[in-house]
């Protein structure tokens, strides 16, 4: 496995990913209009749950020289409904049953959202396409509230996009994925089904954006983002501590009436 990232963030919440945490599939041009072939049968995404968040912490720690608190994984946590924020990528050794669709074009048979062994009650043993999966990646996310759009965090005291009152926005936090699975089109499929939560859930209705950091000298990540949809903005000076240059470019992609609709696409 590779070491993805070298710096630490100022503050004490985990900065996302460099570019090797990525999946280099095709272009989007459009994020959430997937280019290239459908995600693979045999993989799910589920909201992180006691069970699977030992895995995932595993994984953030082979994957980034960085010792995340035990208050972020607590968080990981505190929500396992499908409003969390934080997903899990699962790979099963049978293809799953196309129960509901994430990720790919609509209308794709795969992947299944949701790990259906978890959906399974008593004590029978369950077939192999209803076998608990292997965690081979994860996304954690936030909300915040914001007075100012993400594109001004270079500036925040020379915002011009300051507003009457607060709004929220969704921070990646971390999104890491094992290097077999990747060039798969699962870490856009992870992004895509945060933004399908935040446009489907109603109590995070009037979520403006996502968005997240990059380092300023990862030319590969932030043309990830932009296949994807996602802006770059300005340079938020001295964000890194250990890595020269030290900064660190804003990313954000603005939730639009297209994610709405493909959102609700997914989840019918």
């Amino acid at each position: 496995m590779e070491d993805v990232q070298t710096g630490f963030r100022q503050d004490t919440a985990p900065s996302p990913p460099l570019e090797s945490l990525h999946d280099w599939s095709a272009p989007h041009k459009n994020f959430g209009v997937a280019q290239g072939p459908p995600l693979p049968p045999n993989l799910s995404i589920d909201p992180i749950t006691p069970s699977t968040v030992p895995s995932f912490r595993r994984i953030i720690s082979l994957l980034l020289p960085i010792r995340y608190p035990d208050k972020f994984f607590a968080e990981s946590v505190a929500n396992t409904t499908s409003t969390s924020l934080a997903h899990v990528a699962l790979w099963h050794e049978r293809p799953q049953p196309a129960k509901r669709k994430r990720g790919g074009n609509p209308g794709d048979s795969s992947p299944a959202l949701g790990n259906l062994a978890s959906e399974s009650s008593g004590t029978a043993p369950l077939p192999p396409e209803m076998a608990p999966g292997t965690v081979i990646g994860g996304i954690q996310c936030r909300l915040e509230q914001l007075p100012f759009h993400p594109s001004s965090l270079a500036f925040p005291k020379h915002s011009t996009t300051t507003t009457s009152r607060d709004r929220n926005y969704c921070y990646i936090q971390t999104l890491a994925l094992l290097s077999p699975y990747r060039a798969k089109g699962i870490a856009t499929a992870l992004v895509e089904a945060i933004i399908t939560t935040l446009c489907t859930q109603k109590e995070y209705e009037g979520t403006a954006s996502i968005y997240a950091h990059v380092w300023e000298a990862n030319e590969e990540a932030l043309e990830w983002y932009v296949k994807r949809g996602f802006q770059v903005g300005d340079v938020v000076q001295g964000y890194y501590r250990r890595l020269k240059p030290a900064g660190a470019r804003i990313v954000w992609k603005d939730l639009e009436v297209g994610d709405y609709l493909r959102a609700q696409t997914w989840r019918e």
